[in-house]
């Protein structure tokens, strides 16, 4: 596995501003795993990409395959924090437990202590003003679609989907976030928040801040080569 940062394919695949966009959508996640930041195919090893698919998510065949990105599109991580964003702002009138399944009503509890324990992080670190009704305006499915664009790479590469099914996953993250973010600023800001609900470990949320503000500061970036609108 290359360390080297925004790592580019040696065989460019000549992208649209727009598809490189959408592909970026899935930056923060591009530079956890050194996947190409400019093409479809991620540069990695295959039978490493086929053991992370079904290490982390089950993935084996196309049927898994489109199940998963199909959750990621829909519903995500996001469901749990539009609760509990309505739970701390006080701007709602409580959980409905019956919009989550019976998988998801069991997880609730836990990103909801996450996201209570690293909020102070949060606020030192300058992503949150600590002001409870702020969190109400706040969306992470910048988190759940930067998934997807790296889900969805990792199983073109493996062969479950074929390019067409991928575009359209990537290209339909792409329109989701733009609905939700102003800038790539914004879309950091979304990613970091579900990462932290996601794993409430303030030292592993550090190193994604640190990607996260790469990105956005760094001229070789490709967050600086192609704008989020």
């Amino acid at each position: 596995m290359s360390s080297k940062k925004y790592r580019e394919n040696p065989n460019p695949e000549n992208l649209s501003q727009e598809r490189m966009a959408a592909l970026n959508i899935g930056a923060i996640n591009s530079e956890q795993t050194c996947y190409y930041c400019d093409s479809l195919t991620t540069g990695e090893k295959v039978y490493e990409i086929k053991g992370n698919l079904e290490n982390f998510y089950e993935i084996t065949d196309h049927d898994s395959a489109v199940e998963t990105l199909e959750w990621l599109f829909n519903r995500g991580h996001r469901i749990y924090f539009d609760a509990i964003k309505t739970m701390y702002s006080g701007t709602g009138e409580g959980i409905d437990y019956s919009k989550f399944t019976e998988e998801e009503q069991a997880n609730f509890m836990e990103y909801f202590m996450n996201m209570q324990g690293v909020l102070p992080f949060l606020v030192e670190a300058g992503y949150f003003s600590g002001n409870v009704f702020d969190i109400a305006k706040m969306s992470i499915i910048a988190w759940d679609m930067g998934r997807l664009v790296m889900v969805t790479r990792s199983c073109y590469d493996c062969g479950y989907i074929s390019e067409e099914e991928a575009w359209k996953y990537i290209e339909n993250a792409y329109k989701a976030c733009k609905e939700v973010y102003a800038d790539w600023n914004e879309f950091a800001k979304g990613y970091v928040f579900g990462r932290a609900m996601w794993s409430g470990d303030a030292q592993f949320l550090a190193g994604i801040m640190s990607i996260a503000e790469g990105l956005l500061a760094d001229e070789q970036s490709p967050w600086k080569k192609v704008s989020l609108k």
